[in-house]
């Protein structure tokens, strides 16, 4: 793993192998190139030579003598920073990203970068050495688990962040804060990357101990089917019983020092494997159904930092953990099943499962702490890949207040969001004639991810402040964004890992 530290040193004092230079398009005009081209004259003719355009991500290698040794000098392009802050600060997590994976091919072992001036993007200092620091960290992941020719080839670069040396208030700690963060959020990929074979709902209950047990004031709780059946959890039972692996209910919770402190409730959605149940998904459908615990993920991630962080808010993290699968036990389209809290759903679609297991974590949230923020995070419905693609997590809220805060830590940390409707004109879409509701919207409705909302609606009780958010498009295989590579993304970690710290009642 690539090892990050903040330099004392002006930035071109520092003796190491590899010095990346981040120019914005009009770069000709830079005082950076101005400044290289008293020591290598014909930089800007090379670069121009070579189609260095200076646009976002692009990256220009040049081999020079510095020294008397030989160093590499990478021009990162990072854009033009005319834009809206939080997209410049994207710009910059990209480029950062571009120039993490250039150094690790050329397998350099030590190298520079510079910390812009806060006042470009209207952020201070401390917060782009966090937000470059972390962007790093995930540059460098990658999934390799399982790949014998990979193993024991990992990157331990090092790359030093040059921060204005006037004033250095704040950077180690922010510096320390990203450790901890992309540390949690690279183990939340790696969760969600291991293959359904491995990380059964046994499994992941198990990581979730494994966590708790290595982090002090962090406590974890799991149950399985015969406590979920004494709480009356029919949701979470009809998923779970079709499948060989029993099922596994985890809690974790962080306790500040402070006996007054507001409590956060985060439930995220655990579908180990969704083959569909008995409205079984087509085979093409079925591949990359392993991340359909990346909600899951994402909470005991996010625990795992806050945990360390050590906020002053009570932290609650709940998983329900299930397989979707068909057998002779597995629910059935028609099935008429009661909730935690009373309520029933006529199921029309098996495959419309993973509110079932929300359904029942949102009740039992609400039941045993009685939250004074609850958000839910799940891979839930395709509708949202339709609707924003893999660049936005949907948000789902009545309360605008937190639809606010969500969306500015969101804009700050690159984790987005995007705030659908939802007004009652949705809401009949689940209607049922047999029971309370139905599990999946007609198709006359359409809007298939606003209308999984007011499913899990009903199980918010009045007055509680809940926002839905639906990570179907965001948690795994997002193009054109260096930093998340391949497979896995951590969605949802840098999000509330930002909102929980900045959160007061």
């Amino acid at each position: 793993m690539v090892s990050i530290e903040l330099t004392k040193k002006i930035y071109w004092d520092n003796n190491v192998e590899g010095y990346v230079i981040l120019l914005t398009e009009d770069f000709e005009s830079s005082a950076d190139i101005s400044f290289i081209e008293k020591f290598y004259p014909h930089v800007l003719s090379i670069l121009k030579k070579h189609k260095f355009k200076g646009k976002v991500g692009q990256s220009f290698t040049l081999t020079a003598l510095k020294n008397e040794k030989l160093s590499q000098f990478v021009f990162i392009g990072v854009g033009m920073w005319d834009r809206v802050w939080h997209q410049e600060l994207e710009d910059l997590r990209r480029a950062v990203g571009a120039a993490v994976l250039k150094l690790k091919s050329l397998e350099v072992e030590s190298a520079v970068i510079q910390v812009p001036e806060h006042n470009v993007f209207g952020v201070e200092q401390p917060e782009l050495v966090k937000q470059m620091a972390i962007a790093a960290f995930m540059s460098d992941y990658k999934f390799t688990t399982f790949k014998s020719e990979e193993k024991g080839k990992d990157w331990s670069g090092r790359l030093l962040l040059a921060t204005d040396v006037r004033n250095d208030a704040g950077r180690e700690a922010a510096l320390e804060q990203a450790k901890i963060v992309a540390k949690a959020i690279n183990h939340t990929r790696h969760l969600a990357d291991m293959p359904p074979n491995i990380a059964t709902p046994t499994y992941v209950s198990e990581q979730a101990k494994k966590i708790a047990g290595g982090v002090q004031g962090l406590k974890c709780a799991v149950f399985g089917r015969e406590l979920a059946e004494e709480f009356g959890m029919g949701g979470f039972l009809t998923v779970d019983v079709g499948s060989e692996q029993e099922g596994k209910f985890v809690v974790l919770e962080y306790e500040p020092e402070q006996k007054d402190a507001p409590t956060i409730a985060i439930v995220g959605k655990g579908v180990t494997f969704d083959s569909g149940g008995i409205s079984l998904k087509p085979a093409s459908y079925m591949t990359g159904m392993k991340f359909d615990m990346s909600g899951a993920a994402a909470v005991m991630g996010t625990m795992q930092a806050i945990a360390q962080l050590k906020p002053s808010v009570r932290v609650v993290g709940l998983m329900p953990l299930v397989e979707n699968m068909p057998s002779g036990r597995a629910g059935k389209q028609d099935d008429v099943i009661t909730f935690m809290n009373g309520k029933t759903a006529e199921i029309v679609n098996t495959d419309a499962e993973g509110r079932l297991i929300l359904a029942d974590a949102l009740c039992y949230a609400q039941k045993f702490y009685d939250p004074d923020i609850l958000i839910d995070v799940a891979t839930l419905t395709g509708s949202c890949l339709h609707a924003l693609g893999h660049s936005y997590t949907a948000l789902l809220t009545k309360d605008e207040k937190l639809s606010e805060l969500l969306r500015v830590s969101g804009d700050m940390t690159g984790d987005r969001v995007w705030p659908l409707p939802f007004d009652d004109d949705f809401k009949d879409a689940i209607k049922s004639s047999v029971a309370d509701m139905s599990n999946s919207g007609t198709p006359t409705y359409k809007a298939g991810t606003i209308t999984a909302a007011f499913f899990l609606n009903n199980f918010v009780e009045k007055g509680v402040s809940w926002a839905h958010l639906d990570i179907a498009g965001t948690a795994d295989g997002v193009p054109g964004v260096n930093y998340l590579g391949k497979g896995a993304t951590g969605v949802g970690v840098r999000l509330l890992v930002d909102f929980v710290m900045k959160y007061k009642r």
